[in-house]
């Protein structure tokens, strides 16, 4: 039997092997990118002016007339109503999709009758969110259609 071919060689070569690829995949697995906060391609972000100011002024008056009571004029919460400003806010949505955030709205509010809100409504309290938590205005209006929704995804980096 050829000496290469021996254990030792057998051995002697994965671990050469190993040495060599092992660089290179530590090289790639340290350049991944988190696909659960980055954006996707076609994919637009919080940053990309996705509502108008006019629709963040509509959103303030029926935020004020139906979420302030729970979650404060503020957004900084209440007794039992989470808050929708802040690190805390920022994080447990960064990375979803404004249509995640569309669903829990419209599905969840308010909590003592849940469902009562139209789209419409929910779209525009989630424009005043967005301008009370810094992101800028357009000059084209959040749809509610789930499909653009779903293509707007939730970041608190400013790119």
């Amino acid at each position: 039997m050829p000496r290469w071919l021996s254990r030792r060689g057998v051995r002697a070569a994965g671990l050469l092997g190993a040495l060599i690829v092992m660089p290179l995949w530590a090289g790639v697995a340290a350049t991944t990118v988190d696909h659960d906060t980055a954006p996707r391609r076609n994919e637009r972000t919080t940053w990309d002016s996705v509502f108008s100011a006019a629709q963040a002024g509509r959103g303030e008056t029926t935020y004020k007339q139906l979420c302030a009571r729970c979650h404060m004029e503020t957004l900084a919460g209440g007794d039992e109503a989470g808050e929708l400003t802040g690190s805390a806010f920022m994080s447990s949505w960064s990375g979803q999709t404004l249509a995640d955030l569309h669903e829990r709205i419209r599905t969840t509010m308010p909590t003592d009758t849940p469902g009562v809100y139209s789209s419409q409504q929910v779209t525009d309290v989630i424009a005043y969110m967005l301008r009370f938590n810094g992101f800028p205005p357009g000059s084209v209006e959040l749809t509610h259609a789930n499909d653009a929704l779903k293509s707007i995804r939730f970041v608190t980096a400013k790119p």
